[in-house]
């Protein structure tokens, strides 16, 4: 632990985390081991921004700097349910995943497969079960092993577009659209969902001038990497938004909210996804004012504190990792 926060004062969260490395993904993760409250045990990679090779190479090797290969990497979904064609984003993460690093080619690593996930739930209870990609490889674990659901707490995605534009079609957000079907399984499976959508992630945004002092300051080994990694991710971003004063960490805002929900404006709504062509991912709910508005386990986080966020971000990613 990094000495920044008092003890006593957070209650530990289990967490299973669902990611796809890629840039955003890669600074969710060492959000959440530089946080004391969080407890990874174990990330389950999938396809998404990359393919699920690269994405498995990638969690190994942020865990390897980060010296906790006490973590394990779980291999998932390659392709969603419905078997559909999901492009990558290269253009955006780079080739493989992470900017303009590139992995040795010496780096060697252990990936356990899907089936490793009932270890970690018969070794753990009230899990959270956290996101921040497509939700495929989640939906197949409800699937194959419902029985996990009695050791699951809550559920944050990553995800969706409420009343505003989506990034990847006029409607929807590109974790949803990637697999729809599976995203409904998850909505459908009886535990709170906690949902993280670009109404608030595209405004958690990390400016140049925040990045300068993580690689200035950072008692973390992720320091001499922190202003390459961004710099890719800002020149992509300056392409796709233009006039952007930062970049959006929409990944790292899903663990932020897992932190600190009481600070944030969260609704609780009924959530469905559409699975039409010409509307896939669009995230559907009433926002008007219904006296007898049917409730759903689905919490939709619609504003938060900027100063706060970012406040909080660099003190976590200017920390040490904190061990196992």
């Amino acid at each position: 632990m990094s000495g920044i926060f008092p003890e006593g004062v957070f209650s530990m969260k289990k967490v299973v985390l669902f990611a796809d490395p890629g840039i955003d993904d890669a600074f969710a993760i060492i959000y959440a081991l530089s946080s004391p409250e969080i407890q990874v045990k174990a990330i389950v990679t999938g396809f998404g921004n990359v393919s699920k090779e690269d994405a498995t190479k990638n969690a190994a090797y942020i865990l390897h700097l980060a010296g906790r290969e006490d973590i394990p990497v779980i291999t998932g979904a390659s392709s969603p349910l419905t078997g559909e064609y999901e492009p990558y984003y290269p253009e955006i993460h780079g080739e493989e995943g992470i900017g303009p690093i590139k992995i040795p080619d010496t780096f060697t690593y252990e990936a356990k497969p899907f089936s490793h996930i009932l270890e970690i739930i018969s070794e753990n209870d009230d899990l959270y079960f956290v996101d921040i990609g497509r939700n495929t490889s989640m939906a197949l674990s409800f699937n194959l092993y419902p029985f996990i659901k009695d050791s699951i707490k809550e559920v944050y995605l990553m995800g969706g577009a409420f009343l505003v534009p989506g990034n990847v079609t006029p409607v929807a957000e590109a974790n949803f659209h990637g697999d729809p079907t599976a995203t409904n399984f998850v909505l459908e499976s009886g535990l709170p969902v906690y949902l993280a959508p670009l109404n608030v992630t595209q405004y958690a945004q990390m400016k140049e001038e925040h990045i300068k002092l993580l690689a200035e300051k950072s008692q973390n080994p992720f320091k001499e990497i922190y202003l390459p990694i961004f710099q890719y991710y800002q020149k992509a971003y300056e392409k796709l938004q233009p006039g952007l004063e930062g970049v959006p960490l929409h990944d790292l805002y899903t663990l932020y909210l897992l932190t600190k929900p009481d600070t944030v404006t969260i609704v609780q709504k009924n959530v469905q996804i559409s699975t039409e062509e010409l509307t896939q991912g669009f995230t559907y709910a009433d926002f008007r004012d219904m006296e007898d508005e049917p409730q759903a386990n689905h919490f939709i986080n619609i504003n938060f504190n900027y100063e706060d966020f970012i406040k909080d971000v660099l003190r976590r990613l200017m920390g040490k990792i904190k061990g196992n």
